[in-house]
């Protein structure tokens, strides 16, 4: 049998044994985390522009926008709702580091929109099982890198493993056979991609949108028939070599591991809506501004961290690019003891203060720091006129091992969740998705129709 043909056969497997209690849990918080952030980035710029351009389908049924009223083609909504669900980089972080939520759980929302039922199992207990095997995918994926310091990144993660998580996750919720969903695999493989170069644009959240439609999409080709090598993955001139080379670790792909990765390592959920890598930055920046006597004006702020460029921004040109700006994010710490979606306006990063106090960050790069976020440290030095303070993180709340208590992160969603959709749609929303796995088919569809009301004076009515 081939590589991928392996793989496909190990994940079907994993899905056929079916969720823990455990996993089960994590996948359904999981949910609500990532409604939750789609909700509120449904309205962003970018996320807006994807869901104009989506077109509903001629005949057939159709699948919901988040904080939309109109609906659209399963791949569309797929893509446009990922964007929306990554765009204020708000959705939990996986180690080695990836975006796994926004790739899968928007393809199959919206199959579950589209496709008819099994009639043997709740429809919520079908999402969260393919949910958290299409995670599983891109995290061995990942693990097969063998790329875990993010200076090795040749390309966007979310973008490189995602399609091939969205097709798994697409291709067991329609139940393909083994050989069909190695076909999905295959196809998927030569959908995937992502420049580095786009983030901290509008670009990098179309990785994660476009890497669930681009899954969905091979999953349902393959169940038409449409066919791929029958080892993409491991041919000499396949996906492996093409994406990580020499360094291509095939054992990860079916290493027996004791929990599924939703459970261990698990997400680390974030608690600030920026880059990941900065919310070592961000935390401290806080803990030296506690320090700090109140009023002081900040001469001289130095970064202490791994040599990491790709957030070595000291003049970021918009408010979004900020979100991928060591320099950005200890400012905004700094003067506003808070780092919340607001800070990532044009109007907060053009404000006098953070003009002011930019140039007079500077980073110093230490290479016996690691870069990868599990093992990452990081210190501030923050000096002003006869006085300074000192702040480190070797791991920001909701770092894997520091799990974020449920009631923080009930409240993040409920605050995502209230600020785009109001608190009527807040408290359904949340009740539903408190008993997501047994959600038959009138569950779901009241679940969609309340992500897709949006707030009175805020996108379509």
């Amino acid at each position: 049998m081939s590589l991928t043909a392996d793989f496909a056969g190990y994940l079907a497997k994993l899905a056929a044994d079916g969720l823990d209690d455990a996993a089960r849990l994590s996948a359904t918080s999981l949910v609500l985390d990532g409604l939750a952030v789609a909700a509120l980035g449904s309205s962003e710029k970018g996320p807006s522009i994807l869901a104009d351009a989506a077109i509903a389908p001629v005949s057939g049924r159709s699948a919901s926008l988040i904080g939309r009223t109109q609906r659209a083609s399963a791949a569309d909504a797929a893509r446009a709702n990922g964007a929306a669900m990554h765009v204020l980089d708000f959705e939990p972080m996986w180690n080695p580091a990836n975006h796994s939520l926004s790739t899968t759980l928007p393809a199959l929302l919206a199959l579950a929109e589209t496709e008819a039922d099994d009639g043997e199992s709740p429809l919520g207990e079908r999402i969260l099982t393919a949910l958290a095997i299409g995670i599983e995918t891109q995290e061995r994926l990942r693990l097969s890198s063998q790329q875990f310091e993010p200076a090795s990144l040749v390309f966007h993660p979310p973008g490189s493993v995602g399609p091939i998580g969205s097709a798994v996750a697409s291709g067991l919720f329609m139940k393909l056979d083994t050989t069909s969903l190695t076909h999905a695999i295959a196809i998927a493989a030569s959908r995937a991609g992502g420049v580095q170069a786009n983030i901290g644009s509008m670009t990098k959240a179309l990785h994660c949108g476009q890497a669930a439609a681009s899954g969905l999409e091979s999953a349902a080709l393959a169940a038409r028939g449409f066919t791929a090598d029958a080892d993409a993955i491991g041919d000499p001139r396949g996906y492996g070599m093409a994406f990580f080379g020499e360094a291509f670790s095939p054992a990860e792909l079916a290493r027996r591991h004791d929990a599924l990765q939703i459970v261990r390592p698990g997400p680390a959920y974030k608690l600030y809506p920026s880059q990941y890598g900065t919310h070592f930055v961000i935390t401290a920046a806080l803990a030296a501004r506690a320090a700090m006597p109140a009023g002081r004006a900040i001469t001289k702020v130095v970064i202490h961290s791994p040599s990491m460029p790709y957030v070595d921004r000291p003049d970021p040109a918009t408010g979004l690019a900020g979100k991928f700006s060591f320099q950005y994010t200890a400012a905004v710490a700094l003067l506003d003891g808070a780092v919340t979606v607001g800070s990532f306006t044009d109007a907060r990063r053009f404000s006098p203060d953070i003009v002011e106090l930019l140039p007079r960050i500077v980073i110093l790069p230490d290479a016996g720091r690691q870069g990868r976020f599990d093992a990452m440290t990081l210190a501030i030095e923050v000096e002003w006129e006869g006085g300074s303070a000192r702040g480190e993180c070797d791991g920001p709340p909701g770092i894997w091992g520091r799990p974020v208590p449920i009631e923080r992160l009930r409240s993040k969603a409920a605050d995502c969740l209230s600020t785009a959709l109001g608190a009527e749609a807040t408290s359904e929303i949340v009740g539903l998705v408190d008993r997501f796995a047994t959600l038959d088919r009138d569950g779901f569809t009241r679940l969609m129709a309340c992500l897709a009301r949006p707030k009175r004076g805020a996108g379509e009515l």
